[in-house]
């Protein structure tokens, strides 16, 4: 069964309003009028790079199992560091240093994101830091391909009937970041148990760069989630991050 790509409209432009300062844009809507500040037309130009690098742009999953026969399985994995948080609002978090180690935390707790007409909202419910790849790659892949540490993030929407889960992989720098983007496959991602939706009806991924980092997306929900809700989620949540790496 093939699971559609649907996009939808994601609204007006207005001020953003998600991770971090102003600034921490999210995707660019197809449709409305840019921002008239020049502040407006930097978001812009980052958002565009986001978008742009690491090829693969949306990926569908093309079956419950996966493409050719190959799960995003879940299966257990060492757990270094994890937290549950309490709720929160993330609005107006300070900015981590650049060049400082990532960590989920920098981005931890509900995501409440609104621009224009488009208000989207999702539940914290963990994150964890890895030394290395291993825990979040099969094969070693993406150890492969230059990570060097892993972080990862779990959040939930819709009641529960979406989720949305996370990789941050830390790369050596961003020309390694960009080429890993582009050679991730979802068979190469490891996702522990609860990742991902049991027996979820509609599967999609994305992956991109961001500076020195690979951002990976990974959003499932159940039959009572229209597709194109679900890539809307995918969407504006992997920008969001992506958009915030870009301003570490």
């Amino acid at each position: 069964m093939t699971y559609p790509s649907g996009q939808q409209d994601p609204g007006a432009w207005g001020q953003p309003q998600g991770y971090g300062p102003v600034g921490y844009a999210q995707e660019v809507p197809p449709l409305g009028p840019p921002p008239k500040s020049n502040a407006g037309w930097i978001v812009i130009a980052l958002i565009v790079v986001v978008g742009l690098v690491g090829g693969a742009g949306l990926l569908v999953w093309g079956a419950r199992d996966g493409i050719a026969g190959t799960a995003v399985a879940a299966s257990a994995t060492a757990t270094p560091t994890t937290k549950t948080a309490p709720t929160k609002t993330t609005t107006g978090k300070p900015t981590p240093k650049a060049g400082a180690r990532l960590s989920y935390a920098d981005y931890e707790g509900p995501w409440n994101f609104k621009m224009g007409d488009v208000a989207m909202t999702a539940d914290w419910v963990e994150g964890r830091d890895h030394s290395g790849c291993a825990p979040v790659e099969k094969g070693g892949k993406l150890t492969g391909l230059g990570c060097q540490y892993a972080t990862e993030m779990l959040l939930t929407a819709e009641g529960g009937a979406v989720k949305l889960k996370q990789f941050v992989l830390g790369m050596k720098d961003a020309a390694a970041a960009e080429a890993a983007a582009d050679q991730i496959e979802e068979k190469d991602l490891n996702v522990r148990p609860g990742g991902i939706i049991d027996d979820f009806e509609t599967g999609k991924w994305k992956a991109s760069s961001s500076k020195e980092f690979v951002v990976i997306t990974l959003a499932t929900a159940t039959a009572s989630v229209d597709a194109a809700l679900v890539d809307k989620y995918l969407r504006y949540r992997h920008t969001d991050i992506a958009a915030a790496i870009g301003f570490r």
